[in-house]
């Protein structure tokens, strides 16, 4: 009788022995599977991925160059600006500036610039509109809204940019604000081959001397 219990005590024992590891073995799983699953869960989404690509691509993009030309100051005003090949700037009275295209004398811009401690802006602007309207009594002056056709950079603050037609071309009109000096500007410019992105150019490199 003894040796049955004993043999039925170790059957006991075996069976309680498996039973508690492989428990252990199922604990040990799940904990594997739930750190898996967490991994999983940190991988980079497709549109972190994205924004991760863009900021690269931004932060490679070569800087914007600087115009190519000649800086010429004025002999009347206190400005100077970069003149490219093909272009020349004279003075055309007291106060006023004349940048022509040396190729078509017909597309110039007149240059005029004041201090803003002796006008405003609004004055200024005022003017330009005038100025614009005297060029054809018969047509409209417009807004310019083309960014491409606006002079703009980080010195330059209120913008007003205005058009009007005539039978010779477009007459455009700017005046803005830079470091202490209004710029008024007057562009005229003809159908064919307009020049007046070029023109436009040129006067974003307009600075106090």
């Amino acid at each position: 009788m003894k040796k049955i219990y004993t043999l039925l005590s170790i059957l006991v024992l075996t069976v309680l022995l498996t039973a508690c590891g492989t428990s252990t073995t199922t604990e040990e799983q799940d904990n594997s599977n739930e750190t898996v699953s967490g991994t999983t869960e940190q991988t980079t989404s497709p549109e972190e991925t994205e924004n991760i690509e863009t900021d690269t691509a931004q932060s490679t993009t070569s800087p914007e160059k600087a115009l190519e030309g000649a800086t010429t100051e004025s002999d009347s005003q206190n400005y100077s600006i970069t003149v490219v090949e093909g272009y020349e700037l004279t003075g055309e009275e007291p106060n006023k500036d004349l940048l022509f295209n040396k190729n078509n004398d017909l597309q110039s811009m007149r240059i005029e610039t004041f201090s803003a401690d002796e006008i405003t802006i609004e004055e200024i602007q005022e003017n330009l509109v005038s100025t614009l309207q005297a060029s054809n009594e018969s047509a409209t002056v417009t807004d310019l809204k083309e960014e491409n056709l606006v002079p703009t950079n980080d010195s330059i603050d209120n913008t007003s940019a205005h058009q009007i037609e005539t039978p010779e071309g477009k007459v455009t009109g700017f005046a803005f604000e830079r470091e202490g000096m209004i710029v008024k500007l007057t562009v005229f410019d003809t159908t064919d081959s307009p020049s007046l992105e070029t023109f436009v150019q040129m006067a974003e490199t307009i600075k106090a001397k």
